[in-house]
């Protein structure tokens, strides 16, 4: 998978890549869905062509460490940059994951 099919895949499906590790492209959700805010996705070639079917999805607590800290990075600068994906999440109701985080960390230091 070359540079331009992972830009068409983020188009297409509503994901950012977040780097490619031993030739396979790692994405996290930038569609704004309020559930996939931690979701990690990994591209699978031998699944369908169909919504997410080519992707598998990992739990972000089991990355390898190179993994996970380019997924917090890219975590981190969607929920600080991404002006669409914030807007569609509050007018949700819901926070971003890195506010929530900043959030969960402050009251961990008052307490």
């Amino acid at each position: 998978m070359d540079a331009r099919d992972i830009k068409n895949l983020e188009a297409y499906k509503g994901a950012k890549c977040i780097g490619v590790f031993d030739d396979i492209p790692y994405f996290i959700d930038a569609s704004g869905c309020a559930f996939s805010r931690e979701t990690v996705l990994r591209y699978n070639p031998f699944r369908s062509m169909d919504i997410l079917d080519i992707f598998d999805v990992l739990d972000e607590r089991d990355l390898p460490p190179d993994i996970k800290a380019a997924y917090d990075k890219a975590v981190h600068e969607r929920d600080t940059q991404d002006a669409e994906y914030v807007e569609t999440l509050h007018s949700m109701g819901f926070k971003t994951l890195t506010e929530e985080r900043k959030e969960k960390a402050a009251r961990s230091r008052t307490a």
